[in-house]
């Protein structure tokens, strides 16, 4: 993961290179993107902490967390969460 990069620039890309590498070995896919991810990126803490060994389970939990961040980072209707309405002058 290069720094700055989000999370889900490099799930895309590690599945479009692990989509050329015939019969890999799961466990060696998963040592490569945890060691991929910056030690500072929060969801590397969350895979290391819960131990996730399955491939198919980090790719699971990726979509979940970004689909988190992208909701947590979405304008509300009132504009940007913390930012006070505009008031409507009569």
């Amino acid at each position: 993961m290069k720094p700055g990069e989000s999370l889900k620039n490099y799930v895309n890309h590690f599945q479009s290179q692990m989509a050329l590498v015939y019969n890999y070995n799961d466990d060696v896919a998963v040592a490569a993107f945890i060691s991929g991810l910056q030690v500072t990126y929060s969801f590397y803490n969350h895979l290391v902490k819960n131990d996730v060994t399955k491939m198919r389970d980090i790719l699971v939990r990726a979509q979940k967390y970004m689909q988190i961040k992208e909701a947590t980072n979405r304008p509300t209707r009132q504009g940007f969460e913390g930012e006070k309405p505009k008031q409507q002058s009569l």
